[in-house]
């Protein structure tokens, strides 16, 4: 039988070499470390350096949709541009306006070093400019990753919503003044929140920041609908103005958002038919927060884009977003007025309780949690009124949310589909 070899101690190594001989080798060590880490930095500082514009978009929603249309803006006016966005599946554009989907180890979470790696393949490339989506919630990730990573000469905060509270909050003069700390020290902030404009003005002077508030409702009917895509007044006006304080060309501008390619999680329109005729399935799996979706639902309504008559609900579930969840359980029969609901995803139980405790009626409520994406749209078509409409809401980050966008792409005989 094998005899197992004993463990080196430390009190074997200090005999053998004596204190000092390995203080010193652990100096010697930690300096390595300190040196290389301080030249990683220097290359960082310097990659930043050799791109003047660097655009840091954060905000509750809409962030992706105006990177994009940020990025294609820049581009149109013959500008080196690389875009990075999270989305729901994140991406990057190269200057050459290649996108390619980024591949993350199976199990490993994102991470802060992404910023960091997109900055030094720009400055390969030779940008002008970059155009970021923030990817961090927590505060301090959110720091480090404007002061380390980023360090913006302009900052986007696209709007304030009831979102991510249990992190950035309790309240939304919290989530504000936190999602303040994109703002770079004498750059510029441009944002179209309305509701916290005051604080977030105070924010930005304490800064010595450019201060640019965006009126979503200077873009007309007629250009959004001139759109590919479904996007909003919101994004494209901030789009606008970062081109305006950037000296671009506004016409260029707009074409090339007009030829820019929505994200994964764009809201679509798919048409789709049941036995008792056609209706519309609006895929809003990437509108997560109720307020959002209100806005979403109010938007296509005032654009003719779905009736008003009785519209069905399907609400994902993630079980990692239970407050989320609790707010649109009680919006359900209240501001979002759903005459029935498919819930789907996880602990679709616990949101069942909780819009029946809120005063929804249970029968009207379809528990699916272990459904496949086709039996899931399959039940929506049963239910779904002819000639009106459903709305699919809460999360795409889920199996059965990405099987359900898939499946709709795919269409009820295969092909592609949707708007």
């Amino acid at each position: 039988m094998a005899r197992s070899l004993p463990r080196p101690s430390w009190s074997g190594v200090v005999s053998l070499a004596g204190w000092p001989v390995l203080l010193a080798a652990l100096g010697l060590f930690w300096s390595g470390v300190g040196v290389l880490g301080y030249r990683e930095l220097r290359r960082h500082s310097e990659r930043l350096t050799s791109i003047p514009i660097r655009i840091h978009v954060d905000g509750s929603r809409g962030k992706t949709g105006t990177c994009r249309l940020i990025g294609a803006a820049l581009a149109a006016n013959g500008v080196r541009v690389v875009v990075k966005t999270t989305g729901k599946i994140p991406a990057l554009i190269d200057v050459s306006g290649t996108e390619s989907v980024l591949e993350r180890p199976e199990g490993q979470a994102a991470n802060l070093r992404e910023q960091k790696d997109v900055v030094r393949l720009a400055a390969q490339q030779g940008a002008k400019a970059i155009v970021i989506e923030c990817m961090a919630v927590d505060p301090e990730l959110r720091r480090a990753s404007e002061r380390s990573m980023i360090r913006a000469t302009i900052a986007v905060i696209t709007n304030v919503r009831r979102d991510h509270l249990e992190v950035i909050g309790p309240d939304m003069g919290a989530a504000v003044r936190n999602l303040a700390d994109v703002i770079p020290n004498h750059g510029t902030i441009v944002t179209a929140e309305d509701r916290l404009l005051p604080i977030l003005g105070s924010e930005a002077q304490k800064r010595g920041a450019r201060f640019v508030h965006v009126d979503p409702q200077t873009v007309s009917d007629s250009l959004l609908d001139s759109f590919p895509y479904i996007t909003f007044k919101e994004n494209v006006a901030l789009a606008i103005a970062v081109s305006d304080v950037l000296g671009l060309d506004r016409a260029r501008s707009i074409e090339g958002m007009l030829r820019s390619t929505p994200d994964f999680g764009t809201v679509q329109l798919f048409e789709r038919r049941n036995t008792d005729g056609p209706y519309t399935l609006v895929c809003a799996l990437g509108v997560n927060d109720v307020d959002s979706l209100i806005a979403v639902k109010a938007e296509l309504l005032r654009r003719g884009r779905v009736n008003g008559g009785p519209i069905v609900g399907l609400f994902n579930s993630r079980d990692d977003r239970a407050v989320r969840s609790l707010d649109f359980a009680k919006a359900m029969g209240r501001e979002l007025d759903f005459a029935s609901v498919i819930v789907t995803g996880r602990h679709t139980k616990a949101f069942v309780r909780a819009a029946v405790r809120n005063g929804y009626p249970r029968g009207r409520l379809s528990d699916m949690e272990d459904a496949s994406p086709r039996e899931i749209l399959a039940a929506l078509d049963a239910l779904a009124p002819a000639g009106g409409a459903a709305f699919a809401c809460g999360n795409m980050v889920t199996d059965a949310g990405y099987g359900i966008v898939e499946e709709l792409r795919r269409g009820p005989d295969g092909r592609h589909a949707g708007s």
